[in-house]
């Protein structure tokens, strides 16, 4: 069987897609990954077919700077609309591989289904969080302050959340069909869930997200999908010799999500690990806020690419932006969390880790200070109900194995066989 997969974003996007393809790889399928180019390295050490979109998401980075909240969301649909085009030549690329039997693309991505049209075959939507099929339960994580919504607004956040998902391309894709697939326009249809039948995986654990009872029998649960560590992968002295020198550090990043002011930010961590002890390893791709921390090596490290799944098991706590695989990476490896969003499905992340008691209450990333993050580390660090959650989460989630769910879906669509409710 062979299958396009098509995803944009940061790698927590990213990954996932990686851990599906290489699994389909495994069971003997043909996957084609299509993904920024940023990325090319992780879908090749997994041993992938890869075809690059020219999408540098650094650049979308840029453009949502300084802005939070309903700003964050809406400067994310103008930065990537600007740029929707040059994702085009990519996908068409990994098209022209050969005949595919099905497309998974992620639903920021709907070129996916427009490929599948053309295909002749079924279009699955991979959903890192629950932002588009909708349900009575909770609202769509899509809007910032969802949680503030009228219960009766929460099926209808979701045909919102679905409209925004495809109009940062639209006008591009109405022509691309046309001019490269050979297909007619459909003015403002671009719903990746327009049809449906069509089957949404979503990449998640139920032990952190519940079914809800009201989706549609093709929307599933499957676990997240996890790609470990990559095998030619290993530590560089400083950061080896750092984890040795003393006790787990707590771990601070925020992926790929801009810092407004280094400066306040290296004195918060600075002023936290003052106060509380803790040693830090930073994650940082920002030249300022490494060079203001460098003068704290014996308590304070900055590292640039450290794989989540090798790293945070050998932390004490992870303080993080609540991004899908972040979060993820953290819950599996049992650690606490201090979570500070910045927008779109961070709050609802940073929501659902603190209902389940693995992460301690934080703010929006615009009010962390020192004293407030010297605080909620202390806080994660030193409640023992907090880590003793974290662990028996990680336990449930360790016991899933939500690629291999996702595999077996895939097998049955592709053999043309009804799909039973899953999750």
């Amino acid at each position: 069987m062979r299958v396009l997969l098509f995803t944009v974003g940061s790698e927590g996007d990213v990954r996932p897609f990686v851990a599906l393809a290489a699994r389909l790889r495994a069971e003997g399928h043909d996957p084609v990954l299509a993904a920024p180019a940023l990325y090319q390295g992780i879908a090749t050490a997994a041993g992938l077919a890869f075809e690059p979109l020219d999408l540098d998401m650094t650049e979308v980075g840029g453009a949502v700077a300084g802005r939070h909240g309903l700003r964050h969301l809406l400067a994310f649909a103008q930065a990537m609309g600007r740029r929707a085009g040059r994702a085009l030549p990519g996908a068409a690329a990994a098209a022209a591989r050969g005949p595919a039997d099905l497309v998974v693309h992620h639903p920021v991505v709907p070129i996916g289904q427009h490929l599948a049209e053309m295909l002749g075959v079924p279009a699955v939507v991979a959903a890192l969080a629950p932002a588009l099929v909708p349900t009575r339960q909770f609202p769509s994580m899509a809007w910032p302050g969802a949680s503030r919504l009228p219960p009766a607004l929460n099926r209808p956040s979701y045909r919102a959340a679905r409209y925004l998902t495809g109009a940062w391309c639209r006008r591009d894709i109405d022509a691309w069909r046309q001019a490269a697939l050979g297909l007619g326009r459909r003015p403002g249809r671009h719903d990746p869930l327009g049809d449906p039948s069509v089957t949404v995986l979503h990449a998640f654990s139920p032990q952190v997200v519940t079914r809800p009872a009201d989706w549609p029998a093709t929307a599933h649960i499957t676990g997240y999908w996890f790609t470990g560590t990559e095998p030619a992968w290993s530590p560089p002295r400083r950061l080896a010799g750092f984890l040795e020198a003393g006790d787990p550090p707590v771990y601070l990043g925020f992926g790929s999500m801009p810092v407004d002011s280094p400066a306040a930010l290296a004195g918060a961590v600075t002023m936290t690990a003052r106060q509380t002890g803790a040693r830090f390893i930073v994650h940082s791709h920002n030249p300022e806020l490494t060079r203001r921390l460098a003068g704290h090596g014996d308590q304070i490290l900055t590292v640039r690419h450290v794989p989540h799944a090798w790293l945070f098991p050998q932390t004490a706590a992870v303080v993080h932006h609540g991004g899908a695989g972040t979060a993820a990476a953290a819950a599996a490896a049992g650690r606490p969390q201090v979570i500070w969003p910045f927008g779109v499905d961070q709050h609802f992340w940073a929501s659902r880790m603190t209902s389940l008691g693995v992460a301690v209450p934080a703010r929006p990333v615009r009010a962390l200070t020192g004293t407030r993050l010297a605080a909620a580390v202390a806080q994660a660090l030193g409640d023992r109900r907090v880590g003793d959650r974290a662990q028996d989460l990680a336990a449930r989630i360790q016991a899933e194995d939500g690629v291999g769910e996702a595999v077996a879906h895939l097998e049955r669509l592709g053999r043309g066989t009804a799909v039973a409710v899953g999750g």
